[in-house]
C-alpha cells in the first residue's frame, strides 16, 4: 500500500514511501468510521525509551484506541465491556511496573 499523501494521526507528520505505518478505522456514534494512519514509530519518538515505559505507552494507546471506538465504553454501563476491563487492567499493571 502506498503512503503517498498520508499523514500520521499521532505526530501530524507525513508518512514517506517505505515507512512502516498502520491503518486504523475509528468508528463514530454519529456516522460512518474514519480511516486514519499512524507511523509504527514516529520520527520524534525517543529511541532509548526503557521497556517499562514503552509497555506503559503501548497499554495506554490500546486502551485509548478502544475507548474511542467502543459504544459500550462510551455508554453509562462502561463496566459491561470485557475488553475495556481487560485493557484497563493491562494499563494498571504496566503502570505499576514503571514505579
Amino acid at each position: 500500500m502506498s503512503a503517498a499523501g498520508v499523514v500520521c494521526c499521532r505526530c501530524d507528520g507525513g508518512i514517506g514511501a517505505g515507512e512502516a505505518y498502520e491503518t486504523l478505522l475509528r468508528h463514530s456514534m454519529s456516522g460512518p468510521g474514519t480511516r486514519m494512519h499512524r507511523h509504527t514509530r514516529c520520527p520524534d519518538e525517543a529511541v532509548g525509551v526503557d521497556r517499562e515505559q514503552a509497555a506503559l505507552d503501548a497499554a495506554w494507546g490500546r486502551l485509548m484506541t478502544h475507548l474511542g471506538a467502543c459504544a459500550v465504553c462510551l455508554s453509562d454501563d462502561a463496566g459491561d465491556c470485557a475488553t475495556g476491563r481487560r485493557l484497563r487492567e493491562e494499563w494498571r499493571t504496566a503502570e505499576r511496573g514503571t514505579r
